[in-house]
């Protein structure tokens, strides 16, 4: 009876993880993941203030206008320069911020020369290049170490548990992630890192039962 209630368990959660994985693709196929404005689409606008400009005080201005998803770069190496980045920048937000930061400081540039530049989305093959390297040698180093700790347990168990079960738990959070819509950026790392420390901790605990 126990052995029935534990075979059914986990069929449950093999079904649950499959749900999971089978909505994840759809939803990253349809929609793609959300990125961090920094790293998705976006408009941007160049303003050149031609003196030292407080960041912050740009940062209101652009948050009064755009709202608070917005990005504020000081640029150039007299720090005189702004680069203003949303989803959209409307010509009528152009000149508004244009003109709003005219009331704080003295330049010539003009909202009507001022440009709206678009901005392509990251991918993330790019966004996440550095990673891949050291991620794939840590990885090995693992795999090999698990197979020869565990060898007597056999070496194609031991494998199969070392590259599978991470590997599910990842795609389970990476789906949940794209789900959820939980903004991509550059915490991502981390958490799928520690997903996979879990995922190997759990598979060492089998292993040794």
């Amino acid at each position: 009876m126990k052995q029935l209630k534990g075979k059914n368990k986990k069929i449950l959660a093999i079904i649950i993880i499959s749900l999971i994985i089978i909505a994840g693709i759809i939803v990253t196929i349809i929609l793609g993941f959300n990125k961090e404005l920094k790293y998705s689409q976006t408009q941007s606008i160049d303003v050149y203030i031609e003196q030292q400009v407080d960041r912050n005080k740009i940062k209101d201005i652009a948050n009064e206008i755009l709202g608070r998803n917005n990005m504020v770069e000081v640029v150039e190496i007299y720090e005189d320069m702004v680069t203003i980045r949303a989803k959209n920048i409307s010509e009528e937000q152009k000149n508004n911020l244009v003109n709003k930061i005219k009331e704080n400081y003295e330049f010539e540039q003009t909202a009507e020369e001022t440009t709206i530049k678009n901005i392509p989305a990251a991918r993330l093959i790019d966004m996440y290049k550095n990673y891949i390297i050291p991620f794939a040698i840590s990885g090995i180093v693992v795999l090999v170490y698990m197979l020869i700790r565990y060898r007597k347990k056999g070496i194609l168990k031991v494998l199969t548990k070392t590259i599978f079960i991470p590997i599910i738990a990842i795609l389970v959070l990476l789906s949940i992630i794209a789900i959820t819509r939980i903004p991509v950026g550059r915490f991502i790392p981390v958490v799928v890192i520690f997903i996979y420390v879990l995922s190997i901790l759990y598979v060492v605990k089998q292993i040794e039962k």
